[in-house]
């Protein structure tokens, strides 16, 4: 469902999120103090991600509507605008046009493309399918629900290690190993789409668990 509701960048970027809210956790719950039994750790993993995966995917329902209805308003503004005047001039087309279209890939262009373009929008507005005027659609509300499926199965994998193993220490360790791998995964995720210093950014992203990890243990075991 993530796949078809998320864009990979959305995926990776919750599952990240995750990954450093278990590791804190770890940290605290699960080293802070060694009597704290391995179900309670489990219980502390799992629901503290499904909260923020609640929170998480409602705020990413509302950003996405907030979104949805901005371009639905752009597009009710240029469709007015092609309606009311048939022969704009080049200047007056660019500035009502740029008003709207300034957030978007509209601002990479020059002056040149940028009249071009407007012009193509202006004179194809009235043809353009507005959306309904809707708080939410059933894909925001089943996107916020896959948010919380991520944080879901990421708490449930992070603690998996204490349910299976006797050991906590052992546990708290390949615990927070797959944490760090991953989020050096992630980094590298980011190289790439920049297109340089991946394993730069593979190892930043692990210190930055481990970081995480340390002064999260710290801050409540001193």
């Amino acid at each position: 469902m993530a796949r078809r509701y998320l864009s990979f960048t959305d995926r990776t970027g919750e599952i990240a999120f995750a990954v450093f809210m278990v590791i804190i956790i770890n940290g605290y719950v699960a080293l802070s103090n060694l009597n704290t039994g391995f179900l309670y750790i489990v219980v502390v993993n799992i629901g503290a991600c499904a909260s923020w995966g609640f929170i998480d995917g409602f705020l990413y329902a509302i950003t996405s509507s907030i979104d949805r209805n901005n371009l639905r308003n752009k597009l009710f503004y240029l469709k007015k605008l092609a309606g009311e005047k048939e022969d704009l001039n080049k200047k007056a087309l660019l500035n009502n046009v740029e008003k709207k279209m300034d957030d978007s890939f509209f601002s990479s262009y020059d002056m040149e493309g940028k009249e071009a373009i407007a012009k193509n929008i202006v004179e194809y507005a009235p043809q353009a399918t507005v959306a309904d005027n809707r708080l939410f659609t059933r894909d925001e509300i089943l996107g916020w629900a896959s948010i919380v499926s991520i944080y879901l199965v990421v708490g449930f994998l992070l603690a998996l290690p204490f349910l299976i193993l006797p050991d906590k220490l052992l546990a708290w360790f390949i615990s927070n190993v797959f944490g760090v791998a991953w989020l050096f995964w992630y980094g590298l995720q980011l190289g790439k789409i920049v297109g340089k210093h991946r394993l730069a950014l593979g190892f930043g992203m692990a210190a930055i668990g481990i970081a995480f990890l340390a002064i999260s243990y710290l801050a409540w075991a001193g």
